[in-house]
């Protein structure tokens, strides 16, 4: 199941917890590109319902949010259909939460009746060319029993820039299968608004996880559940669960940070295999004079590399293509679409630049 984003506190580049790195230069969202500035494109940069499942109350009404990341939008607000397994349907009305250099924050609000139609429920975004389907379900109490993540922590708290650094936390419910629960770990750098995927981990048959990565900038940590389905077994499924979000303070070191900008694979909807033209953006910071300030810049000659998780299913085990960033940090890749997934672009650094937070994108296959 597609899980998406609670939008949580909002800290600008203004140095903040940077260790004492400066603001961008005001209104500069896309970096100094050949001496002037070029808008992002619009996108749906990441969205989220929360709560997910929908649990049902005989008597009372249950409210929902929808809230939606949305780059180079211009102050538009993004398009939405919220449906029903029973071909119930309404437009969803969205409003601005938050704001960061890079991002929008949008959000529209729903409430369920008691007689709802139980089954999964879908919330479709748009924004420009880009969009993005979003599955959850709504259920009664009784269907699944509830789950938490406990004792979720980032340690050491803080660590120098590309040090390791241990996400561990327990998997906890009344009655766990002793097999392995896959966790999924995302990061939010702490001038962002939307959440990366970076890694995916097993529980061991206690329900505690563990996993090493090498720490990048601020910002914060968490780990989600996506829940189990019934079961024949003797145990009853789960639902799925978030953890609280978890700081990690890093120090600065020489590296810069870097961002993905305006990152697109459109058609976001198209045949079996079909191209799907994958277009953005990759910029870096550079000191101002005289500091402490910083500017985003274009990062040419850089290497990203694409990778792809089918729907239901897990990333790839290696980079399924890769492309170099040309002088103005622009880079283009047409791939072959097969099935329906997400698709995701990274850098892992180079050059004197810390690797960039992962994008990614939805695309259906018909």
């Amino acid at each position: 199941m597609l899980r998406l984003l609670l939008l949580l506190g909002l800290a600008r580049l203004t140095g903040g917890r940077n260790g004492g790195r400066g603001g961008a230069r005001g209104g500069d969202r896309t970096g100094r590109l050949d001496g002037r500035d070029r808008p992002d494109p619009p996108a749906v940069e990441y969205a989220e319902v929360t709560p997910d499942p929908v649990v049902l109350d005989p008597d009372a009404r249950v409210p929902v949010r929808i809230d939606v990341v949305t780059g180079g939008s211009g102050g538009e607000p993004p398009r939405g259909v919220l449906s029903g397994p029973d071909g119930w349907r309404t437009e969803l009305d969205f409003h601005r939460a938050a704001e960061s250099p890079f991002e929008e924050g949008w959000r529209a609000e729903h409430v369920f009746s008691p007689r709802a139609a139980r089954g999964i429920w879908r919330a479709t975004v748009a924004l420009g060319e880009s969009a993005h389907e979003l599955e959850f379900s709504v259920e009664d109490a009784e269907e699944r029993d509830p789950a938490a993540i406990v004792d979720f922590r980032v340690s050491p708290e803080q660590v120098e820039e590309d040090a390791p650094i241990t996400l561990s936390g327990v998997l906890k419910a009344e009655r766990v299968r002793p097999e392995k629960h896959r966790i999924v770990l995302s990061f939010r750098q702490e001038d962002a608004l939307s959440w990366s995927e970076i890694a995916e981990i097993g529980t061991d048959e206690s329900g505690e996880f563990a996993v090493t990565l090498d720490a990048w900038e601020p910002g914060w940590w968490r780990a989600d559940y996506l829940g189990t389905a019934r079961g024949s077994d003797g145990y009853r499924a789960l639902r799925s669960t978030r953890s609280e979000a978890a700081y990690s303070m890093v120090r600065s070191g020489p590296k810069m940070r870097s961002r993905f900008s305006g990152y697109n694979a459109l058609p976001s909807s198209t045949g079996s295999g079909k191209l799907v033209k994958h277009t953005g953006k990759l910029i870096h910071e550079t000191p101002l004079d005289p500091p402490p300030g910083v500017e985003w810049v274009a990062a040419p000659s850089r290497e990203v590399t694409f990778w792809f998780k089918p729907s239901g299913g897990s990333w790839s085990s290696a980079p399924v293509a890769r492309a170099t960033t040309t002088n103005n940090g622009s880079f283009t890749k047409k791939l072959s679409a097969a099935r329906s997934g997400e698709w995701q672009v990274r850098y892992s650094g180079q050059s004197g630049d810390l690797k960039a937070a992962p994008k990614t994108r939805q695309v259906k296959v018909r």
